[in-house]
């Protein structure tokens, strides 16, 4: 049942220029149709090292590409450097790439963004990124630079679940400031996405189920954002449900392929109207967990997202409630504290039954680190969205003292 929202909607709903999504066991076989559908002839193919060197799977796409991919790049880096996406785009110039086709999760696939954005505004030093960054200044000052040049197309074939290649902004770490900058444009969407379930079979469980969870958060800030809206509403709270089923499922047959197309289906509901709807403190918090502690994005949600709901939990209405019932918990007759509680249970519950950490003490995160980390997050726009108003860095630091 979705909660009554009494305001008045106006506005304009952004949907990116996706054309396609071939989903379902065996579906990179379209690949080359997709390559000559958008003129690409000589496609830079930007993935992982673990892909590239431990697997078949490169080799595997390449044969569906047909002779449309010229050359690989496999040298990206968790959290993608700044160096790295330089790497890329000088080996996309030499090979006279026409297009860029990103395989694997969300670092190559933000890389692959990058390396579109580094090309479009001819980046060819770490300094040339400053020009491009969104800057942002607490509480509401914002600059989101637009591509000036011509975007190549792009093409992406993901391995995980954390739905990066929906979407139409990037994150870059700045090695220098050990911050996460974020990148935004339409030219950086994916014009075409693949979601093979036969390809992820060589992912480890912890980061499938762990990049499941950043799906999780998606919808959980998604129905809770200040301007929740009843088109993303209807996604997250479906995509909601059906992660809570898949993802125990998967848990339990890591073979399963038709449970992994589901995830990948619901990962992709969670993510795809994001353009619209503001998102919050442990997407903010996360991104900075990941540029200065290296903590994986799918962990940052599982650590962040139930002490994120604790600290909003006066300022989002039922929608935790609701939160609980997408989450097949019978909530009817509990008043609504113990409701909205109930919620936060729910996801809280979904975290140890996969196995995943929920502490920041367990990955890698010391306490002498908050300051940093506030400040930091505080120089994310998302973090001025967040449904309760985040004060000052004392308040993200209380947050990161409950994770702790």
């Amino acid at each position: 049942m979705f909660p009554i929202d009494h305001r008045a909607l106006s506005g304009v709903f952004t949907l990116l220029p996706i054309e396609a999504v071939h989903h379902g066991p065996g579906a990179i076989a379209g690949l080359e149709n997709a390559l000559a559908a958008r003129g690409i002839r000589r496609a830079l193919l930007v993935t992982g090292r673990t892909l590239a060197t431990r697997t078949d799977l490169v080799e595997r796409v390449r044969r569906a590409a047909g002779d449309r991919i010229a050359g690989v790049f496999h040298d990206t880096i968790q959290h993608v450097h700044r160096g790295s996406v330089l790497r890329a785009a000088a080996m996309a110039r030499e090979l006279g790439a026409d297009g860029i086709v990103s395989f694997g999760g969300g670092t190559p696939n933000d890389t692959a963004k990058a390396v579109v954005m580094a090309l479009a505004e001819d980046l060819r030093a770490a300094d040339d990124f400053e020009r491009m960054r969104v800057k942002f200044t607490y509480p509401d000052r914002v600059v989101v630079p637009p591509l000036t040049g011509p975007a190549l197309p792009m093409i992406a074939i993901s391995t995980t679940l954390s739905g990066g290649e929906f979407t139409h902004f990037a994150g870059v770490t700045d090695e220098v400031r050990k911050v996460k900058d974020l990148y935004i444009d339409r030219g950086l969407a994916a014009s075409a996405v693949f979601l093979d379930a036969e390809l992820t079979l060589e992912t480890p469980d912890w980061l499938w189920l762990s990049t499941g969870m950043r799906a999780v958060d998606h919808c959980v800030e998604a129905l809770s954002s200040t301007n929740a809206h009843p088109f993303v509403d209807a996604l997250a709270s479906h995509a909601l449900g059906e992660l809570n089923r898949t993802l125990r499922a998967c848990k339990s047959d890591p073979a399963d392929l038709r449970a992994r197309t589901q995830a990948q289906i619901a990962a992709w509901m969670s993510v795809c109207g994001l353009a619209n709807v503001n998102l919050g403190l442990s997407h903010g918090i996360g991104h900075q967990l990941g540029a200065r502690n290296d903590v994986p994005h799918g962990v940052t949600s599982c650590v962040m997202m139930g002490p994120t709901m604790d600290f909003n939990r006066d300022h989002v209405g039922t929608r935790q409630a609701w939160i609980a019932r997408c989450m097949d918990v019978d909530v009817d007759g509990l008043a609504p504290v113990e409701a909205a509680a109930a919620g936060r249970d729910a996801v809280r519950r979904l975290v140890r039954d996969l196995g995943l950490p929920h502490r920041l003490r367990d990955v890698g995160v010391a306490r002498s680190d908050f300051p940093a980390i506030a400040r930091d997050a505080l120089e994310d726009l998302i973090v001025a969205t967040n449904p309760r108003p985040v004060r000052g860095t004392e308040d993200i630091i209380a947050v990161l003292e409950s994770a702790w």
